[in-house]
């Protein structure tokens, strides 16, 4: 069970979601800015909620690639079972959360937000071209083989973080353990 643990905070400790300070570049005051019509048209020609289910999608299987490369040759049959009923839970909550309902008004705010009405036109244009659409159809091939170019790099990140958490583990059990028991604090309890 402490392999699951172990094995859960290291998922979730290299997940694909990194936190950066947000940088606010909005467009010029004196560019116009988009309207909700302008970027809705910019997402359509992008097929974004396909393109954000299949990278959702994407990252799913990697990560669930990625702990049973990393764990399963130190995991029981039955551990083996619990960790995918906790991934497959796992994944139930972040499709729930992460669904192009919920997506979608934060992207349309962050696009109107950072491009000027003259950059989504012009992103809109390029995008409904043909060399636009390849582009956006190759995209995933793209982050698929980037991800498996990664992944080696990433397993090498979990191993030494494993390694790293074990000796932690046994570091902070060793003073428990050669504590000498004393008759005082027995008596006590």
């Amino acid at each position: 069970m402490r392999r699951l643990a172990l094995s859960l905070a290291l998922l979730f400790a290299i997940g694909p979601v990194v936190a950066t300070q947000p940088q606010t570049t909005a467009p010029p005051a004196t560019a116009q800015a988009a309207s909700d019509a302008d970027v809705d048209r910019l997402l359509k020609a992008m097929n974004m909620q396909s393109m954000m289910a299949g990278m959702m999608k994407q990252i799913s299987d990697a990560q669930g690639n990625l702990v049973a490369q990393a764990f399963a040759k130190d995991m029981t049959e039955a551990d083996k079972q619990h960790m995918q009923t906790v991934l497959d839970k796992t994944q139930v909550i972040l499709q729930k959360h992460m669904a192009w309902s919920a997506l979608e008004p934060v992207v349309r705010k962050v696009y109107a937000q950072v491009f000027s009405k003259q950059e989504v036109l012009a992103m809109t244009a390029f995008y409904s071209s043909p060399e636009g659409a390849s582009i956006l159809m190759k995209s995933p091939q793209a982050m698929s083989l980037t991800m498996q170019e990664i992944q080696p790099i990433a397993l090498a990140a979990m191993a030494e973080v494993r390694a790293m958490v074990e000796q932690e583990t046994k570091a902070d059990a060793k003073p428990a353990a050669s504590k000498p028991a004393t008759g005082k604090s027995d008596a006590k309890k």
